[in-house]
């Protein structure tokens, strides 16, 4: 009888920076990334019909009412879509092959994302309000520019963030994280 030799199993070599995600985590997160940001997407293109719709009517109480819904999906759906896309792609970043810094269009996507959720808080959320409240006035005013300005924007900025997503380009950067 011949001793046959079992195989021994290699212990895997540990993998420098943090661990990975397990797969059906990364591919739960992955999904509400996805979703989120698609989501994020399809608000802030719902968003610029709207402004474009209020900015050419001549009612003012159609434009107050736009504005004012507006104002409800920059609250109810801009913010939490946004923060949820964030923090999916940071998680799914620090536990996945790609990083967070790792690769420039990770980093460049994440510069992005922060920018569109900040500046039309800062700018399109307040000029929403002073947009509704000159509506219900009967005037025509700048705020509605600024409104229209920061939706096509946003637009932008997430349509190109999607493509960066998908074509991946500019290689490595030398960050390890």
């Amino acid at each position: 009888m011949t001793a046959t030799a079992t195989p021994t199993r290699r212990a895997p070599r540990p993998r420098p920076g943090p661990p990975r995600l397990p797969r059906n985590a990364r591919r739960f997160l992955l999904t509400v990334h996805v979703v989120t940001s698609v989501g994020w997407l399809g608000v802030a293109y719902a968003l610029l019909v709207m402004a474009l719709s209020a900015r050419a009517s001549d009612d003012p109480g159609s434009r107050a009412t736009t504005y004012a819904l507006m104002l409800s999906f920059d609250n109810a759906a801009m913010l939490p879509l946004g923060l949820a896309a964030l923090v999916t792609g940071v998680v799914l970043g620090v536990g996945s092959h790609w990083g967070v810094l790792r690769h420039w269009w990770v980093a460049v996507k994440l510069v992005l994302n922060i920018a569109v959720l900040v500046v039309p808080m800062l700018t399109r959320h307040p000029a929403l309000a002073d947009a509704v409240d000159a509506a219900r006035a009967g005037l025509l005013t700048d705020p509605a520019q600024q409104v229209l300005d920061g939706s096509v924007a946003s637009v932008i900025v997430l349509t190109f963030a999607t493509i960066l997503s998908t074509y991946k380009p500019w290689g490595r950067t030398r960050a390890n994280f």
